[in-house]
């Protein structure tokens, strides 16, 4: 997830700030929802005023992809794949595990909210989706390439073949998305794109 805020004019962001507001926000995440978390809430954890707040981020959406983009971890680079399907396999199985955590709830919320509000919604895809498509799609891409996938296959609907069960799981049936379909799910996913 990349950084979510646009910075706005005034002064400059204090970076003991920062980390008090997105510390502030996971530790709240982890004892309410994120429809209940107000940044007025997060503005008092953090002893910080809601106009700093403000100044940095547009609303509450971008501060708590902010806050879960700073946890530890969740920038981790993935090793290095040895071919094109084992990278978008590697991908599938990175989802599935910030899914199913306490992260994955506060996505499925995050999710929910956002339809209601069209900033929300562009943050919420610039951020999470639009980086784990980029990144199966260049695989797709590459790997077509070489050979490795069907010619046939359309790089969007691919993805949503691909990301679209997943998501399903987390929205309809959030306790089936465990180790078990981890174990099964990206290698049986990945033989619908193969050649």
């Amino acid at each position: 997830m990349e950084n979510s805020g646009t910075a706005r004019k005034g002064r400059p962001r204090s970076e003991k700030s920062r980390k008090a507001i997105l510390n502030a926000t996971n530790k709240l995440l982890l004892q309410t929802s994120v429809q209940e978390l107000s940044i007025e809430a997060i503005a008092k954890k953090a002893k910080v005023g809601k106009t700093t707040i403000y100044r940095w981020w547009p609303n509450k959406t971008a501060v708590v992809m902010d806050a879960l983009a700073s946890q530890p971890g969740m920038q981790t680079p993935l090793p290095t794949a040895s071919s094109h399907a084992e990278a978008i396999v590697m991908q599938l199985d990175k989802l599935i595990r910030l899914l199913d955590s306490h992260n994955g709830q506060t996505i499925a919320q995050l999710f929910s909210e956002a339809q209601a509000d069209e900033q929300s919604q562009k943050i919420f895809k610039d951020n999470l989706l639009e980086p784990l498509m980029d990144a199966i799609k260049y695989s797709l891409q590459e790997g077509r390439k070489n050979g490795e996938f069907r010619e046939d296959i359309n790089d969007a609907m691919a993805v949503d073949m691909l990301c679209g069960p997943i998501f399903f799981r987390l929205m309809a049936h959030p306790k089936d998305l465990d180790d078990k379909f981890r174990s099964i799910y990206p290698g049986e996913a990945i033989q619908a794109v193969l050649r």
